[in-house]
């Protein structure tokens, strides 16, 4: 898996290297930087699994954030300094400030079509066929390429690489299976661009819980308005929150970025105001051109 990685800036960020969580949980539960915050991202290309990757060339990040650079493999958690207990401020809890959160770029097709360094295409293969009449560029794509838009939300093709000819697609649940699933796929697809503002495909928590962006389906709710944005592991009903009407989940307005995380219920129950959480690891998906 070719993997482009970076460490959103800040003063003495250290290079760490990754390559995803699954996104469909049930109806109750579902799955920006202070200012100046100005991320640049270096793209490293990983070695297999337990190699030591190295630098290659810079890549635009997400908006406004300037990660530097990192090292680690995928689902393996960062080494981390104690972020201390958490502080209230007025509605929400605000986590402590914290390691810069690394931004890593997934890919994991190669130009030629070929599933890269340790992602498999599973059986059977293929694993059926999309209607790609309404494709677009994914939402969590950080280069021109990759694909969203085709079939049902059940199919949860919504991170998808096209192999030459622009018959079949190759979909990721997330970047920690670095499983593929390919696809036919009708009409031929047309070139797609980047996303002008992409959100994380993925991402891992300062607490390790792994958070994977929500693909449709229904969730609950809260009396506060919330929504679920990214359906997450560990073993409780927690998801990362937004608005309904916010652009993204993620806070990227300091070098650490934050999400808020809690409970979603049937009815909209009532439950305390979401604590904030650091995020260690954001991932997105690109092509290798």
């Amino acid at each position: 898996m070719t993997v482009r990685a970076g460490v959103v800036g800040a003063v003495g960020a250290t290079l760490i290297v990754l390559a995803g969580c699954s996104s469909s949980p049930d109806s109750a539960t579902p799955t920006g930087q202070p200012s100046g915050a100005t991320p640049t991202q270096s793209t490293v290309q990983p070695a297999p699994s337990g190699a030591t990757p190295t630098q290659a060339t810079g890549l635009p990040g997400p908006s406004g954030a300037t990660p530097t650079q990192a090292s680690g493999q995928p689902g393996t958690p960062v080494p981390t300094t104690d972020p201390g207990a958490p502080v209230t401020s007025g509605q929400i809890t605000l986590a402590p400030s914290g390691p810069a959160t690394s931004v890593v770029s997934v890919v994991a097709v190669t130009d030629a079509g070929q599933a890269t360094d340790g992602f498999a295409i599973v059986s059977p293969d293929p694993y059926g066929a999309l209607d790609c009449k309404y494709a677009e560029p994914s939402r969590s794509g950080n280069t021109p390429g990759i694909y969203s838009g085709c079939g049902a939300s059940a199919d949860s093709a919504d991170v998808c690489w096209a192999p030459p000819g622009n018959t079949t697609l190759l979909c990721a649940s997330d970047p920690w299976q670095r499983t593929l699933r390919r696809y036919t796929v009708t009409p031929q697809l047309a070139p797609v661009g980047r996303t002008e503002s992409p959100e994380p495909w993925a991402l891992e928590l300062a607490d390790g819980r792994h958070c994977r962006i929500r693909v449709g389906g229904a969730w609950g709710g809260r009396s506060d308005g919330l929504v679920g944005a990214y359906s997450c592991d560990g073993g409780s009903h927690d998801v990362v929150l937004q608005p309904a009407n916010a652009r993204t989940a993620v806070d990227t307005s300091s070098s650490t970025w934050t999400v808020q995380v809690g409970p979603l219920g049937s009815g909209n129950p009532d439950f305390p105001p979401p604590p904030a959480v650091a995020v260690r690891t954001a991932y997105f998906a690109a092509t290798a051109g």
